[in-house]
């Protein structure tokens, strides 16, 4: 019986992965380091101690390097949606619609800090409360660890294996299986290896496909419930 829906946000809930995209390499390639599309690859689904220590691993700079890297992408994205908005991904209203319909619970599972989330949100014009926010400065250890989901879970009250976790980067994938939660894995921007696409349990292309996985799996589990009874 799925109880809860752990929703990623950026390129998940948001299309904002695009904006993060331009705002670090714009910010790397001014520091004179070359942004690739592995890097990009890599760093969905970061929080900011995790991007901080790819950064230190990868590129070997200085804090100070770092700091003004990261200081610059945080800015220019902001001074982009402030400009400009945010866009919701496809179906978001709908399957909101239905977890509150169907009294489910829904925490956010994001790598952004928690502060951001919700301004993101705002500025999204997404009004409906989450019962729960799991930012990146939330955990000691976010994704791909199970931490944040684990987190998510205990926050709104419900099993691991009554949650559905909702992710569209291998960081999110990995973190959720780790936690033992079943997973959607909605593609955005990039596309992942066959081998973490196979550790999600469903794949679909917009959130709203995720009400009939909610839909089949509760009706499925209260046909066997009933036949239970009868037999």
């Amino acid at each position: 019986m799925i109880k809860a829906v752990l929703l990623d946000m950026d390129g998940t809930i948001l299309d904002t992965e695009a904006i993060h995209k331009k705002c670090w390499e714009r910010a790397m390639n001014e520091a004179g380091i070359d942004y690739t599309p592995r890097t990009f690859y890599d760093l969905i689904g970061l929080n900011d101690k995790s991007t901080y220590e790819y950064f230190k691993s990868n590129f070997g700079i200085t804090d100070e390097l770092y700091n003004k890297i990261s200081v610059n992408a945080y800015f220019y994205a902001d001074e982009y949606v402030i400009k400009n908005g945010i866009n919701v991904k496809k179906g978001f209203f709908e399957l909101s619609d239905f977890i509150a319909d169907k009294g489910l619970k829904t925490a956010v599972v994001t790598s952004s800090i928690r502060s951001v989330a919700e301004n993101n949100f705002k500025l999204a014009k997404i009004i409906r409360p989450f019962d729960a926010i799991i930012g990146g400065d939330c955990v000691t250890n976010g994704k791909p660890g199970p931490e944040p989901f684990l987190k998510a879970a205990k926050a709104v009250g419900i099993l691991t294996e009554e949650c559905l976790a909702v992710e569209d980067s291998s960081n999110g994938i990995r973190s959720a299986h780790a936690a033992g939660i079943k997973c959607v894995y909605i593609k955005d921007m990039t596309d992942i290896p066959d081998n973490v696409k196979a550790l999600a349990d469903y794949k679909t292309e917009s959130l709203d496909k995720i009400i009939d996985i909610i839909r089949n799996t509760n009706d499925d589990l209260n046909h066997k419930g009933n036949n239970s009874l009868l037999s």
